[in-house]
């Protein structure tokens, strides 16, 4: 004799359904960008840095994490080396004094900083050591120019040395 298939009750179904929909929207509105902040265009988030207590108001309305402000963690730390551009120093090689006008260039542009300590080891991708902040007039000013002292904050982030810049070191 066939197995008799049981049917679910059509208002259980239903009620479940219910749920399932009512839980995903939930989801949608605790953990969602309600007010369409990550589609913002550049310049205006470039704009909001004068700013930074409208957008974190604006970052708690749609429910985002805004780390603007918050200080890096790492080690403590004063390094001896040069500041130049990760374009061409891990693309040709090129950094110190003659390359210190094109290096300037690229951080204008917005390219990434990478530290190269005097004594031979890895260099560090530079961050300022407050999120969204930049990096002190003083140490972009002496871009390309070996032989700077920095302090900061070293650590390793998914196999990357970082330096957190303070400023120079007195």
């Amino acid at each position: 004799m066939p197995a008799l298939l049981r049917r679910a009750h059509p208002i259980r179904t239903s009620a479940t359904a219910l749920l399932a929909l009512a839980a995903l929207a939930l989801c949608a509105f605790q953990f969602g960008d309600r007010n369409d902040l990550h589609s913002m265009p550049f310049v205006k988030v470039q704009a909001l840095l004068s700013d930074v207590a409208q957008a974190q108001k604006m970052a708690k309305q749609g429910n985002i994490d805004l780390f603007v402000g918050q200080m890096i963690q790492g080690r403590a730390v004063n390094v001896r080396g040069e500041v130049t551009d990760a374009n061409c120093y891990f693309g040709a090689h090129r950094h110190a004094y003659d390359h210190a006008f094109c290096a300037k260039m690229c951080a204008a542009a917005g390219g990434p900083l990478v530290f190269v300590p005097d004594q031979a080891g890895q260099p560090y991708l530079v961050l300022s050591e407050r999120n969204g902040a930049k990096l002190p007039d003083d140490v972009l000013d002496r871009i390309g120019i070996p032989g700077i002292v920095l302090k900061g904050k070293v650590f390793d982030a998914d196999g990357i040395h970082v330096l957190a810049v303070d400023g120079l070191a007195q």
